[in-house]
């Protein structure tokens, strides 16, 4: 094909590239029986639709960790029940983060002095890319919401610290978006969990790896605006 051509499933929020080899052939068949009555659109390079997928979608044969390769997809995908659960967390999430680039891009964010020092001390505690197909028992899923609810008290200590004004807001946003404590009670997670990670840990792991991915990206390395005091 000349022209590059993503197939996506907005229902899944999974995409794949149409790609004319063996493999990618093995992995078009098979999403066809797997979406044919969902909401599945062809996009072209320069497709407006393009912009309808959000970070959070599935890019199968994609570079980011936990995502499947084509011969995963076309085979005996083991992390597919919980990858293609719906992610209510990620979702908003990732709404509030692409609103975050687009006003970095449009140049309307303005960075100040303290926001890469709490960038930095937030990243110390996000690290989040589970692979859905990653088994799990109860120690590791106690182990996992450990690890989760460090990330969220550290982004609500940097609300209270001199960050600027659309950080600061940025950080609100996103803690009204993500779960609570008492949203993730250990013995539930752990019931749910098995083989696989429950989905609402999961769906809260994807959410902090969006977060992650923007304030490493541009909070941490941002200088503050030459008109900041």
């Amino acid at each position: 094909m000349s022209e590059l051509i993503d197939v996506v499933c907005h229902q899944c929020r999974i995409k794949l590239e149409l790609l004319d080899a063996p493999v990618p052939r093995e992995a078009w068949w098979k999403f066809l029986d797997e979406h044919a009555y969902h909401p599945v659109e062809l996009l072209w390079e320069h497709s407006e639709a393009r912009d309808r997928i959000d970070i959070d979608y599935i890019y199968v044969d994609s570079d980011i960790e936990g995502d499947p390769s084509f011969a995963e997809y076309a085979g005996d995908w083991p992390g597919r029940p919980l990858a293609l659960h719906p992610r209510p967390i990620a979702r908003g999430v990732a709404e509030i983060v692409e609103r975050a680039f687009d006003a970095m891009e449009a140049r309307e964010w303005q960075a100040a002095p303290a926001d890469g020092a709490a960038g930095e001390r937030i990243m110390q505690y996000m690290d989040f890319a589970p692979p859905a197909s990653e088994p799990v028992d109860d120690d590791a899923v106690l182990a996992r919401l450990a690890a989760v609810e460090a990330a969220l008290e550290q982004l609500r200590r940097a609300t209270t610290e001199p960050v600027g004004e659309h950080f600061g807001t940025f950080l609100n946003d996103v803690l009204r978006a993500l779960p609570t404590a008492a949203d993730l009670p250990p013995d539930e997670l752990c019931a749910e969990s098995g083989p696989l990670a429950s989905p609402r840990l999961w769906d809260t792991e994807r959410a902090l790896r969006l977060i992650q991915h923007l304030v490493d990206a541009r909070i941490t390395l941002r200088k503050p605006s030459p008109d900041t005091d």
